[in-house]
């Protein structure tokens, strides 16, 4: 068996599929796989945030679907739907596992009413377009992740895990280390420079100039979802209020993105719908590489915020002393001048 680990998070409606998901819980192992994601039940804001960051950090996407659409978000359909779309999204590869005759489960099992029943059939079907295997019990659901997961690794290689002992040798570790100091002093004689041009900025689009966000995002309309582009006009100073709050620590790039995104989702719904006026709930907002480039290189320019190095893969920024001075001034509540007696 290969030292490299796999860590598979495991999608499924709750109360219906626990002895389905205590089954993988004891076949993932013996594929040298980490099963995650078993133990959070996605209802609330604070729940679908822990559970996208699992998704983001699995190497591969498991859905097991018995006979249930699932409990309903906010935006109308299940959360199960939504880490289905979200895995999508992030374009992890996904093996559908799907019981092969629903009807057949005990009632307690079944959806309750039309709309969920019909909500089912249509996820189902979205389901059956990708890589799908069925089941009838739990022998058969584990003889079919035992099929198929290895295929689907073999198929679409990801990082996986492995022990920071097999890390390579000292010499490379130092090299390493030679680098990261290197590229340190590179982004410090970046800053230097930054702040010596911030004198000659007032050129520079800022405060409520307003800029075109280009993103991609989830829209459903008559129980379809579709994945459109999008624009939305923000003010710059609306955008930096969106994360610069949390920046005085430092934040990865994925942080600040989904922050903007959350402020996206104030206005998306109804900036689509001058174009798609059928549209009743959009999720999954992502920006364009590029637009967030543009963003991330004018708050650099202006002095607001800056690159900060860290022990890690991602790219993280904090705010500048410009930075905490300019969001003080937009967050700051000033006193009303009083109103003199007639």
């Amino acid at each position: 068996m290969s030292d490299k680990r796999y860590q598979v998070f495991i999608s499924s409606t709750y109360a219906d599929l626990q002895e389905e998901r205590a089954a993988l819980t004891q076949v993932l192992p013996t594929l040298g796989c980490l099963p995650c994601g078993l133990d959070v039940q996605p209802v609330g804001a604070a729940a679908w945030t822990t559970l996208k960051k699992l998704i983001d950090e699995s190497d591969y996407y498991v859905l097991v679907l018995g006979s249930r659409y699932g409990s309903l978000s906010p935006s109308g359909i299940s959360y199960t739907h939504m880490e289905y779309v979200y895995a999508s999204t992030k374009q992890k590869p996904i093996l559908v596992l799907m019981h092969d005759s629903p009807d057949t489960r005990p009632a307690a099992f079944q959806e309750k009413t039309p709309e969920g029943r019909r909500q089912f059939n249509d996820f189902r079907q979205l389901l059956s377009k990708g890589l799908m295997a069925g089941w009838n019990d739990t022998r058969s659901l584990e003889a079919a992740l035992r099929r198929y997961l290895p295929q689907l690794i073999k198929s679409k290689p990801a990082m996986g895990w492995v022990r920071a002992t097999s890390l390579g040798s000292p010499e490379q570790a130092r090299e390493i280390d030679r680098l990261k100091q290197r590229v340190t002093e590179l982004e410090q004689e970046r800053e230097q420079q930054l702040v010596q041009q911030a004198g000659s900025l007032g050129a520079l689009a800022q405060g409520q100039d307003l800029f075109e966000v280009t993103y991609r995002c989830k829209a459903y309309a008559a129980g379809n979802c579709e994945d459109v582009p999008a624009r939305s006009k923000l003010s710059w100073s609306a955008i930096f209020s969106s994360f610069a709050p949390h920046l005085s620590q430092p934040q990865h790039e994925d942080f600040i993105a989904a922050r903007i995104a959350e402020r996206l989702q104030e206005v998306a719904l109804k900036d689509i719908q001058v174009t798609r006026p059928k549209t009743h709930a959009v999720t999954d907002i992502s920006l364009a590489p590029l637009c967030f480039n543009t963003i991330k290189l004018q708050y650099r320019t202006l002095g607001l915020i800056r690159r900060v190095p860290r022990d890690d893969a991602r790219t993280w920024w904090q705010l500048t002393a410009a930075g905490e001075q300019h969001l003080t001034s937009l967050l700051v509540v000033r006193r009303q001048a009083p109103v003199r007696p007639v």
